[in-house]
């Protein structure tokens, strides 16, 4: 069976996971690329797979369509498409390298608890802590992604927008935005990081012993 087959056998929540997958790419490539219709696309692509991400897992539920297959790929997908975005961010200079490589970090760590206690025959459910980071997370690279383009339309549209008031006050906005959206977004990550180890710490405490 062809890899396009497989993907066309898959149900509806799963396309969508896979889809959030091949947009990576093309995530990356917009980003990176420069042009002033690549941020917007970056945009497009970012909101198009935060939607695709809430609805499979409802149709997933609602439909009783929940695999193995999804179990795995869709938070893998969502981990894959945040990665992309903050080390993009970093090369952009939207953000320094360590708040990327705490935040990144973090979700390394926890998914290894989560294999830890898979093999246990436990299952760690999501804290409040994890949802709000994953929430502000979404949020603040939506909001690098609209100032990055606005900045750019202004720049390519109105050329002495910088001039005015209203240009001044919107351009010292993007320049501390995304660095404090992701200073929270490292924060966040760091707490509710820390706060999965402390309340697991029987899984990773006896098997280190």
């Amino acid at each position: 069976m062809s890899t396009w087959q497989s993907f066309w056998r898959m149900n509806l929540p799963n396309k969508l996971t896979m889809a959030r997958i091949l947009a990576v790419p093309l995530l990356m490539i917009s980003l990176l690329y420069g042009t002033l219709w690549g941020k917007y696309l970056a945009l497009i692509v970012f909101v198009v797979a935060a939607i695709t991400d809430y609805w499979d897992g409802r149709l997933a539920r609602e439909r009783n369509l929940v695999t193995n297959f999804g179990r795995v790929m869709d938070p893998l997908a969502d981990k894959l498409l945040m990665a992309t975005a903050f080390i993009c961010f970093v090369q952009m200079g939207f953000a320094p390298a360590w708040m990327v490589v705490l935040i990144i970090g973090r979700e390394f760590a926890i998914t290894g608890l989560r294999v830890l206690a898979a093999v246990q025959g436990r299952v760690i459910a999501a804290s409040a802590a994890g949802k709000h980071k994953t929430i502000t997370q979404i949020v603040a690279v939506i909001l690098i992604l609209v100032l990055n383009a606005a900045q750019a339309s202004l720049q390519a549209w109105v050329p002495l927008w910088e001039q005015t008031l209203g240009g001044n006050i919107f351009r010292l906005f993007a320049a501390y935005a995304p660095y404090w959206s992701m200073f929270i977004v490292a924060v966040l990550s760091l707490y509710s990081g820390l706060e999965y180890l402390v309340k697991n710490r029987e899984l990773w405490q006896e098997h280190g012993a």
